[in-house]
């Protein structure tokens, strides 16, 4: 609760809007979770909510809109340690404000790896001139994000997803892997996940902590932190506010309201330099 009062300001905006899923721990991170959708009767009257369809047995689910501080410490209060939210906000739906990049090590491949992937990563989106953030995933992993215009479709951003991982594994397959197949994945590799690319899934925002020992956070990075050296574990709710008081928000730019490319814009640059290089 004092982590999520402090941090507020920055948390917020990346859940504001976005349908969420309550994901309690009432017995604490040893002890099963559950999930909960649909908010029900169960939450105050100050707390909004936003039915959506559903293609469950439900007609339609009522989520919660964690838009305010208010309802930020309600849902701690409910056991709520991390916060999953849509990619996608209530008022567009269909329509993602962002690429996700998700890198996610096997159980042989330690956070080295990742980083390994993730400078890889870097350097191929530079090659497109496309703009990327970066942060530790609070687990094992880390996520990339690319903003996007307004209007486009889960499946394009899927498809474009899908597209660069392949071509960033092509780069050091030795490395990563695009096998979905668990039992068939080679635990030293790292996965290239642009499965997470649709409607309705959901993800850890920027300074959500995380149900592991040590109370980690999903922390945004600079790219240049990216070190074999570096060390996920170190940002906690307990060291997270001197980072924030020292960078503030290094993920901004994903916000909507800015400027973002197209993804034919971005599809344009990517055709055209591997026909400059295939020439």
């Amino acid at each position: 609760l004092d982590y999520s009062h402090d941090v507020a300001p920055f948390l917020l905006p990346y859940l504001r809007d976005r349908p969420y899923t309550m994901k309690r721990f009432p017995n604490g991170i040893e002890a099963p979770p559950f999930f909960q959708k649909e908010a029900g009767g169960r939450v105050p009257g100050y707390v909004r909510t936003v039915a959506m369809p559903s293609q469950n047995e439900r007609q339609q689910v009522n989520y919660v809109l964690c838009n305010d501080l208010a309802t930020l410490l309600t849902l701690v209060n409910l056991g709520c340690i991390d916060h999953n939210v849509w990619m996608s906000r209530y008022q567009t739906p269909l329509a993602p404000d962002f690429v996700l990049l998700d890198l996610d090590p096997g159980p042989r491949a330690g956070f080295d790896r990742v980083v390994k992937v993730a400078q890889i990563l870097r350097r191929l989106l530079d090659d497109f001139e496309i703009t990327a953030c970066c942060k530790t995933s609070g687990a094992t992993g880390m996520h990339v994000w690319i903003p996007i215009a307004p209007g486009h479709s889960f499946a394009q951003s899927h498809q474009l997803a899908a597209l660069l991982l392949r071509l960033a594994c092509a780069r050091a397959p030795e490395i990563m892997t695009e096998v979905w197949r668990v039992a068939a994945r080679p635990p030293d590799r790292v996965y290239l996940d642009f499965r997470q690319n649709a409607h309705g899934k959901t993800i850890p925002p920027p300074y959500s902590p995380r149900p592991r020992p040590g109370a980690p956070v999903s922390c945004p990075l600079r790219w240049e932190e990216l070190k074999p050296a570096l060390d996920p574990a170190q940002f906690t709710i307990r060291t997270l506010r001197r980072r924030l008081d020292r960078y503030g928000d290094l993920f901004a730019p994903p916000l909507p309201g800015r400027r973002h490319d197209t993804l034919a814009a971005i599809l344009g640059r990517i055709q055209r330099r591997v026909s400059a290089t295939a020439a």
